[in-house]
Parts: structure tokens; C-alpha cells; sequence
């Protein structure tokens, strides 16, 4: 991956955005959604094609959407949209421009051309979406019956917790985008079915550097975790010649790094459900992954980098066990800079915390500050988001 941080001439060009995830009904990812601080800017708008094409978001989409916000559709031109994979674009248009008669061509042209379009609102009774317009976006609101009948799918925003999340399904809507996976029902622990306890020791093990074969051994007292090690080590491409049979030849194969990661991540593993917790180890695989290219940015050490991928990854365990995180992390005997960053957000860590949980909302000064405080330009971080959010597709799609 590239450096991220300034080096010669610093890219000032580019925007400030922020890439966060939309689900399906299933709670897979089924969008990214992008949000930017000008989006009705032309000089903004003439920089997506560098964010798809240089900094790799057309390959890291893996197949999903990506919506884009678009303030009015005159601002996206011929040469402009021949430069954008049209076929993966949602454009997000204001609810105002897609009911206004003067723009009926205009958005016609960008559906001619491949993008699908989405207002950004649900319109009033006496207003009508023109046949370019096939979904909305809204807080949930109910949707008429002729909008139910579109294309779609209508994308419900603000989903706060799961009761949201329920009626805007019922609703009618198909994608949820929103923190409810974060905010799961009081008293209801997300972990599947291995015990949290056996879990906690078994973090605690991987955290000290515990010998393999007792790793290995207490894997096997779980059949959960038995398998979903084995699932997800041979969904993996780690360029093996030969598929990954047992414990003991996994951690051969994988050594202690890939092994140590891969445990993080199988700890938000879950069966296949209906329960939000079901996204919580994409949304830890994605804050990991940034954490540690902002690292590397930074300049950090290849220690430092496992520090702040741990820090990402560990940052839901509250969520995950419906326990407080002091009390979660207790026996793992992290070191002070990760428990610092994980308790009371201070620290280096914990800047790098900030930046990562504050990528996932649209972007405001806070932000803008806290990269520029670490010499990362806006360029740099959306490179590093792109890497992160292809890393967490990559691992929802091998589930």
C-alpha cells in the first residue's frame, strides 16, 4: 500500500469523505455510501473518478453498489460520467430536483447512461418521481404504495437500533444504513454460541502469545469455533496450493501473525442469522484494517501496526458481549497504549480510534482536524479507507 502521509508536494486537491457501509435485509453489506462535505461542488465531483479508478474503490467494492451524492444532475457531464463505473453507481439526487420538471432530461440522461438514480427524500402527495427516478432515501418514513411498486431498493438512513431497523423493513424498505448493529437491545448478548468466557480466554491465550498446541487445544473444546477457524482459514485466498485440514496444520501454514488475526476476527464470528449482530465482524475487520494503514501512514512500526489493528478489532467487544470493555479486556493483558486508546479514546491509539469511528459518519472539521494533526491529507485517508472497506467485502464475501 502506499505511504499515506505527506511526502514532496502534498495532495490538497482532493475532498474530505467518508465511505460507511449499507445492509440488506439479511445484514449484509449491500453499498458502501459515500458522504462528502461538497458534494455539489464540480471541483469535488471531478475528483470521484480518481477515488474509483487511482485509489481502487471500483475493485474494492467486490461487486457491491456505491452510492454517490450528486446535488443536482447537470453537475455531472458527459466527460465526467464516461470516467465513472456507472453500472456499480447509485447517485443520491435531492428529493427537490428529482420532482422539478426542468430536470425530467437531465436525470433521463444519467439513467441512460447506466447510473441508477435515488431521491433523496419521499415525495408529497402532489409530486410525482419521473421514470429515470427508480428509489428513495428517507429516515423511514412510510412509503406510498406507488413508490413500493419502484425498482428500488429504497434505502432507509438514520437506522438507529434494531426496533428502527424492523419498521423500516416492514416499511418496505431493503437497505438500512445506520448504527443499530452498535446499539443492540438492552440485557441481549450478540455472541452466538460459544461462551463468552471460553472466547475471553481464548483472547486472552492469543493476546500472550500462548504456545499453538494450547491455542489448538482449547479450540477443540468449542465446536463453534472449531469451525468457523476452519471455515474461514479455507475461505481465504492465502495463495495455498492446498486446502487447510486441521488446527495443527492451519498454524503451520498461516504462522502466529495470520493466526492471531484471524482469531480476532473469529471472535465476532456468527451463524448465519437474521440478528444484526451478524454484520459486528465486517464493521471490526474494516476499523482494523484503517487503523492499521493510518498506522502505517504514520510512520508506525510493523508492532505499532499490530497494535492498532488489534485496537480496531477489539473496539466492539463491548457490543459483541454485552459486557462494559474494561471489564472484557481485564485479563488480556493488553499493552497500556491499546488499553488507553480502547478505554479512554487518549493516545496515539486513541487518535487513530477518533479518525476510524468518525469515518464512519459524514465528515465535519473534527475530522479535517484530527488528519491534519498527523499529516495525513485528505487523499491519503481516502486511499486508506478504500484499502479498509475492500479488506471488510473481501471477508463478508467468504463468510
Amino acid at each position: 500500500m502506499d505511504t499515506l502521509n505527506n511526502s514532496g508536494a502534498p495532495d490538497t486537491s482532493f475532498p474530505l469523505i467518508t465511505i460507511s457501509p449499507v445492509a440488506n435485509s439479511r445484514h449484509s453489506w449491500a453499498a458502501l455510501r459515500l458522504a462528502g462535505k461538497s458534494p455539489a461542488d464540480r471541483d469535488w465531483l471531478g475528483q470521484m473518478p480518481r477515488l474509483f479508478g487511482e485509489f481502487g474503490l471500483s475493485e474494492a467494492l467486490g461487486g457491491l453498489d456505491c452510492i454517490l451524492p450528486l446535488a443536482d444532475p447537470d453537475c455531472l457531464d458527459d466527460d465526467r460520467a464516461a470516467r465513472l463505473p456507472a453500472q456499480r453507481i447509485v447517485l443520491l439526487l435531492p428529493l427537490a430536483r428529482c420532482v422539478d420538471p426542468a430536470a425530467v432530461a437531465s436525470l433521463a440522461r444519467l439513467r441512460t447512461r447506466g447510473f441508477r438514480l435515488m431521491a433523496d427524500g419521499v415525495p408529497a402527495e402532489n409530486q410525482t418521481l419521473p421514470a429515470a427516478v427508480g428509489a428513495v432515501a428517507s429516515n423511514g418514513l412510510a412509503l406510498p404504495a406507488s413508490l413500493v411498486q419502484l425498482s428500488g431498493p429504497h434505502l432507509a438512513t438514520e437506522v438507529a437500533d434494531p426496533g428502527r431497523f424492523k419498521q423500516a423493513k416492514n416499511a418496505g424498505y431493503a437497505w438500512f444504513a445506520g448504527d443499530y448493529p452498535l446499539h443492540p437491545q438492552p440485557g441481549k448478548t450478540q455472541h452466538g454460541s460459544s461462551s463468552p468466557a471460553l472466547m475471553l480466554k481464548l483472547l486472552a491465550m492469543v493476546t500472550s502469545d500462548a504456545d499453538s498446541r494450547k491455542i489448538e487445544a482449547l479450540m477443540k473444546q468449542d465446536p463453534s469455533i472449531s469451525y468457523q477457524l476452519l471455515k474461514l482459514v479455507n475461505s481465504v485466498s492465502f495463495s495455498l496450493t492446498t486446502k487447510i485440514a486441521n488446527f495443527g496444520h492451519a498454524i503451520t501454514l498461516l504462522g502466529r501473525r495470520q493466526l492471531q488475526r484471524w482469531l480476532q476476527l473469529l471472535i465476532y464470528a456468527q451463524p448465519k442469522s437474521t440478528d444484526p449482530a451478524s454484520s459486528l465482524m465486517i464493521r471490526a475487520a474494516r476499523r482494523a484494517s484503517l487503523m492499521e494503514a493510518l498506522c502505517q501512514g504514520v510512520g508506525g512500526s510493523a508492532d505499532d501496526q499490530e497494535q492498532a489493528f488489534m485496537t480496531g478489532m477489539f473496539s466492539l467487544l463491548d457490543v459483541l458481549f454485552g459486557l462494559p470493555l474494561e471489564k472484557i479486556i481485564a485479563p488480556l493483558n493488553l499493552g497500556d497504549d491499546v488499553d488507553a486508546a480502547l478505554l479512554r479514546k487518549t493516545g496515539w491509539l486513541g487518535g487513530l480510534l477518533a479518525i476510524t469511528e468518525a469515518s464512519e459518519r459524514t465528515p465535519d472539521s473534527d475530522l479535517g482536524g484530527q488528519l491534519e494533526a498527523l499529516l495525513l491529507t485528505p487523499a491519503a485517508y481516502a486511499r486508506a479507507v478504500v484499502h479498509a472497506c475492500g479488506w471488510a467485502i473481501q471477508i463478508s464475501q467468504q463468510q
